[in-house]
């Protein structure tokens, strides 16, 4: 039988909690089944036990602690995401948001959810709030958690107790489940109430099952609430709030014995789907080297001109080009068609109204394949091994994130990169070598060549705050996460002047006083030397 690996921040050895209690039921329904598992913490794992183990199927559960290396490592693997929070967010949150819904640039560990053979969430609630931020279609709503039939005959036993008239609430040191609140409401309605824990499961089922009432008002979405479902099996009523799953599942209406034997029958429910997964075959899917990343909107005299340079690229066969066209209304569409009747991989997505340039850019991103994404704009030409010259520098140096050359300036569109009218003039935001100072600039310029991982763990282009300047706002947030970026020391392609970086209008001057207040920390004596620019920009 297949190997299974189970990876985890912790089991319940180290911590006690509703996702380390499931886990630990699903172990034991893997090892029953005759499945050798092998259980790993996620801070623990490394290169050497990913190759090893490269050919088993993985349960990724809680994995705040697994590397963003390895993450990477694993996307390519075969893999479920058991999903028991919110961990594609930053804050981990979704209640910080309106309708629960994040912005792009707070959005985290995209592709490794995406890549997923499926990711496995607790209620039609969680599964709501996934799809609403990541927007993917390999989510599974298990309905449900897994309790073993040793603990559902003792909560049945339990649910028979002779109960007081008073109200449960969850006695918890942790900020978001709300104690105090629920405290607060009782003392105000003048309900009788308990504060009940205990380091002990049994005995806290057991202290659970004396009072009528549960009472719990979380802050954040609950993807179930185990404590909640548990409360339900023993029979107490449940004074609750909109954020918690089970509350929302169709079962939740039963309770006692009806509850405990539904609960029963979910076990199989849920196993079975782990299962079939484990068990169904999976084929690696041969990733492109690159992708290669454009959108425009009535491109029509740069078009033809751009196709034929990127498609020449020397190592453009190995590569995809995703294209993401927002509703020109030229013959852009009918040009493409004639590349992508040639080529097949070229991803051509055609949008029903405008858009602007950075949603376009991140709905790119989200289809990428590769581990590497490059910029290619219709007005630009790059030199025909540019993308190979920066792909083998990141690839030769696994410690940087971005990669990035000179670019000439020119004035003139449709020019080819060895001949050019641009007198060898060299573009201001490329000419520097890495530095944080350097940062001032937005110094990987108009070729970068980055790591998807930025993204993994940056979040997207800020669609929502950038109209000019979110590639600048977007390399700063990598540096402030520590990506370190590498000059390679050569002309790689060729850049009209002007465009949407260059408008010099207002708006995007205030737009880049913002941004230069935001990352103040990360210029150094360059702060002090530009704060009087960027300064007088600023309303107020």
């Amino acid at each position: 039988m297949k190997e299974i690996v189970f990876i985890a921040d912790f089991f319940t050895e180290h911590v006690l909690g509703g996702g380390e209690l499931n886990n630990k039921e699903l172990l034991s329904m893997l090892k029953n089944a005759g499945y050798n598992v092998t259980k790993a913490q996620s801070h623990a794992i490394d290169e050497t036990f990913l190759k090893n183990k490269k050919n088993s199927f993985f349960i990724i559960s809680n994995f705040i602690n697994l590397s963003i290396d390895n993450r990477s490592k694993i996307r390519n693997l075969n893999y479920i995401i058991y999903e028991h929070d919110h961990k594609y967010l930053k804050s981990r949150d979704p209640s910080t948001y309106q309708d629960l819904k994040a912005g792009p640039a707070d959005i985290i560990n995209f592709h490794f959810y995406k890549n997923a053979r499926a990711v496995l969430c607790q209620s039609n609630f969680h599964k709501k709030i996934i799809e609403k931020n990541l927007g993917i279609d390999n989510i599974i709503n298990l309905g449900g958690n897994l309790w073993s039939i040793e603990i559902l005959e003792f909560i049945r036993d339990l649910s028979n107790n002779e109960k007081k008239d008073v109200c449960s609430i969850l006695n918890s040191p942790i900020e978001h489940k709300n104690t105090r609140l629920a405290s607060f409401l009782c003392e105000k309605k003048q309900i009788d109430y308990e504060l009940v824990a205990s380091s002990d499961y049994k005995e806290f089922l057991k202290l659970l099952s004396q009072n009528k009432k549960f009472m719990f008002l979380p802050k954040t979405p609950e993807t179930l609430s185990r404590v909640t479902v548990e409360a339900r099996m023993l029979g107490c009523s449940i004074i609750a709030n909109n954020m918690i799953g089970a509350t929302q599942e169709p079962w939740f209406n039963l309770k006692k014995d009806e509850l405990i034997d539904y609960m029963i029958s979910k076990r199989n429910q849920i196993f079975s789907i782990v299962k079939e997964l484990a068990d169904s075959n999976f084929t690696e899917k041969k990733r492109p080297l690159v992708s290669i990343i454009t959108t425009f909107y009535d491109c029509e005299d740069t078009l033809e001109f751009f196709m034929s340079n990127i498609t020449e690229q020397t190592i453009f066969d190995d590569c995809e080009l995703i294209i993401v066209d927002a509703n020109s209304q030229g013959k852009e569409q009918q040009l493409i068609d004639t590349y992508t009747k040639k080529y097949d991989n070229i991803i051509y997505i055609r949008l029903d109204e405008r858009q602007l340039p950075t949603p376009c850019l991140n709905l790119a991103i989200k289809k990428a394949n590769a581990d590497f994404i490059t910029f290619a704009f219709t007005d630009d030409v790059k030199k025909q091994n540019c993308i190979e010259i920066l792909y083998n520098e990141i690839i030769n140096h696994p410690t940087i994130s971005l990669t990035y050359g000179d670019t000439l300036i020119t004035t003139k569109k449709n020019e080819t990169f060895e001949n050019n009218s641009s007198n060898n003039i060299l573009s201001d935001y490329s000419k520097l070598s890495f530095s944080k100072e350097n940062m001032i600039k937005c110094l990987p310029g108009p070729m970068p060549l980055w790591n998807i991982n930025i993204h993994e763990q940056c979040g997207f282009f800020d669609e929502d705050n950038c109209n000019y300047a979110d590639d600048w706002e977007m390399w700063l947030r990598s540096v402030k996460y520590g990506h370190i970026f590498k000059k390679v020391n050569e002309v790689v392609g060729l850049v009209v002047q002007g465009g949407r970086s260059q408008q010099g209008n207002i708006e995007q001057r205030e737009e880049e006083a913002r941004i230069f207040y935001k990352y103040k920390n990360i210029f150094g004596s360059n702060f002090q030397k530009f704060e009087p620019y960027f300064k007088q920009f600023l309303k107020g």
